[in-house]
């Protein structure tokens, strides 16, 4: 789904530099591991190093997928994502204390071992909480996995895993004691790996230790073979990769008559192919010997080519000309290192041409910092549903709200002391009240009725005051996806949609055509819809024929939308106080009936009117019946900032 029309138009909605994903790719890419080691026992846990977007975590979770995490930040993401605690592998050689404790409360899989101090850190904290530690112990079996000096760890010059002998004196320590639950050998050579022998060669050596703990008393489990499965980063894209069977098989053949689940740990083979970096150029810059075209992302967002050297397939977003032209690519940052591509032959490029670089979802987004105040980019997500935000651009308040307090005196710090202690209770009444709302979300869902009620929240919002709309707005917005995540198709600005529905909401940018087929085929939840006298026809057929009706609107930032739902959509209200009405006359013939309206809304077009009006205004109705598209409960009139 990453095809050139795919990128064009998230780029004609969304400003660059940005990460678009595709879902459905990254889910296959799952389930070709799942399906190479059918049959036998196994758990594909996905690294969160490479990419942990949350959406991308919920996405492989529903497939069933584990989660190979690195610090408790990740833990918390996958968790968050719904990856169950019980398919959670926290790895890593340093992890602190307050890591271990929390990773031992949620009771995740097990810790993978990387020294004797820290499986003694382990058990002592273990100890404290009397509760028993499972375990795995990384071995370091001394093999090149031929790969970039950086990223390759499975020799004894890298800081990571255990020798054979200390691996053996790990295992007969963890047996004696009485908080310690050895189940599990793990070890992991590198990434970005293109040669099948040096993996099959560590997964001899895991077997090989694995027969001789077992047969001194050590119940193993789990055999966790780690990932670095690599991809293909040529600009041809010809290189030769390992294939998911021969990986498979290698591993299985090296484990054959061990009974115990087969643990792998890929990330970059699942999310690499799935994501492409779209940037813009911003200047050609001619020199005598080089060319330099000038783009809007740097080595902040994506730090790969400045740091491994890396070069990844490039592509120019317009038509192929026949001139082409060497180039350097390269971004804003104050760094030479600030370079995507030296020397690249490629089609003539001109300020404002897109450029792609593919095979970018792994090790983007999750490398990305601040350098040079620079915020974290956009992240989108595309599936055959449409284009949706997965991770807002950050902007400067972002960059600073940490740094605030520095600036401020004495005072300020104890008056921020108190907000915090009321923070801390509002966090407790909100996690009560969201424990309420999912309770009515799920006897809403056992009935088929809208999570959206339009006169509830309406009614929300005039008690909380207009003082705490927007906070309130969020507030409702994470309560009506506690069963689900609520999908927003828009015919209209993002910003708008947000300022209703809340950032937690999916929002799918569709044009009225798609808008409308995708409420009727029940692909998102409801229509936000703009007002314009171009397309006021389209919409009103489509309510006539009562495939759908109006249950809310809103005038924001002096533009006219409407909520709309099915023509199932049960409003709860039993006295409405609002109505939308179309009369199919000019907006002369209806004028003196205007006239004597207070509050009202109206769009005149060639084919007739609709307006919008306080349901007692009906009693004055002129004598042209008009029809009803749909009532609601009186709403917001302007949020507008």
């Amino acid at each position: 789904m990453l095809d050139s029309a795919s990128l064009l138009k998230a780029a004609s909605e969304h400003k660059t530099p940005f990460y678009l994903y595709d879902l459905q790719g990254l889910t296959q890419a799952f389930l070709d591991f799942k399906e190479a080691f059918k049959g036998h026992k196994s758990l594909i846990c996905y690294a969160l190093k490479a990419n942990s977007n949350l959406k991308i975590l919920q996405t492989l979770a529903k497939e069933g997928a584990g989660a190979d995490c690195v610090s408790l930040y990740e833990v918390q993401r996958a968790l968050l994502a719904g990856i169950p605690a019980y398919k959670i592998i926290f790895s890593g050689a340093g992890k602190l204390e307050e890591e271990i404790k929390e990773a031992l409360r949620l009771k995740i899989l097990f810790l993978n071992v990387e020294s004797f101090a820290e499986l003694k850190r382990i058990e002592q904290i273990a100890s404290e909480q009397k509760t028993p530690a499972r375990i795995s112990v990384r071995l370091n079996p001394n093999i090149d996995a031929i790969t970039h000096p950086y990223i390759s760890t499975g020799l004894f010059e890298n800081k990571f895993g255990v020798e054979e002998k200390e691996a053996v004196q790990i295992f007969m320590f963890a047996k004696q004691s009485p908080f310690l639950e050895p189940v599990g050998l793990h070890c992991h050579i590198g990434s970005q790996l293109n040669n099948l022998e040096p993996l099959r060669q560590a997964c001899m050596k895991l077997a090989d230790l694995a027969r001789f703990l077992m047969a001194s008393g050590i119940d193993l489990k789990f055999l966790d073979v780690g990932g670095g499965l690599g991809v293909d980063y040529s600009q041809e894209q010809d290189q030769t990769i390992i294939a998911l069977d021969d990986y498979s098989e290698a591993i299985k053949q090296a484990f054959k008559g061990l009974d115990c689940t087969i643990i792998c740990e890929p990330g970059r083979r699942i999310i690499a192919p799935n994501g492409v970096l779209i940037t813009r150029v911003q200047y050609i810059k001619h020199r005598a010997h080089k060319c330099f075209a000038i783009v809007d992302a740097g080595m902040n967002d994506f730090l790969r080519p400045a740091l491994y050297q890396a070069s990844h397939p490039i592509k120019v977003l317009k038509e192929q000309t026949p001139t082409q032209k060497t180039y350097d690519i390269v971004g804003p940052v104050c760094e030479s290192a600030d370079c995507f591509a030296k020397s690249m032959l490629l089609p003539e490029i001109q300020e404002g041409d897109l450029i792609a670089f593919y095979q970018a979802g792994a090790y983007g987004s999750s490398m990305a910092s601040r350098y040079n105040s620079r915020p974290q980019i956009l992240e989108l997500g595309i599936t055959k549903e449409g284009i949706s935000v997965l991770r807002e651009r950050e902007d400067f308040l972002d960059l600073i709200l940490h740094e605030l307090g520095a600036l401020e005196g004495g005072e300020i710090t104890k008056q921020r002391a108190y907000i915090d202690s009321l923070d801390r209770k509002i966090s407790a009444l909100l996690h009560a009240r969201f424990a309420c709302t999912r309770q009515i979300a799920k006897q809403k869902h056992k009935q088929g009725m809208s999570i959206y009620n339009p006169v509830r929240e309406n009614a929300i919002f005039n008690q909380v005051g207009t003082d705490l709309e927007s906070i309130y707005t969020e507030i409702l917005g994470v309560s009506r996806s506690l069963i689900s995540v609520e999908k927003i198709g828009l015919s209209g600005l993002v910003d708008d949609a947000r300022m209703v529905f809340g950032r937690r909401a999916q929002v799918l940018k569709l044009n009225p055509e798609e808008l409308f087929k995708a409420i009727e085929a029940r692909r998102v939840d409801f229509g936000f819809y703009a007002l314009e006298k171009e397309t006021l026809g389209e919409l009103v057929t489509e309510l006539i024929y009562q495939r759908l009706k109006i249950v809310h609107s809103f005038i924001l930032n002096q533009r006219w939308y409407f909520v709309l739902g099915r023509g199932d959509f049960s409003n709860p209200s039993s006295d409405p106080s609002r109505c939308a009405l179309w009369f199919a006359s000019q907006k002369e013939q209806i004028q003196p009936f205007l006239e004597t309206l207070e509050v009202f809304e109206f769009l005149a077009t060639k084919e007739g009117v609709l307006v919008e009006i306080n349901a007692l205004a009906l009693q004055n109705l002129p004598t042209p019946t008009p029809i009803l598209l749909g009532n609601y409960s009186s709403t917001r009139r302007e949020l507008a900032l």
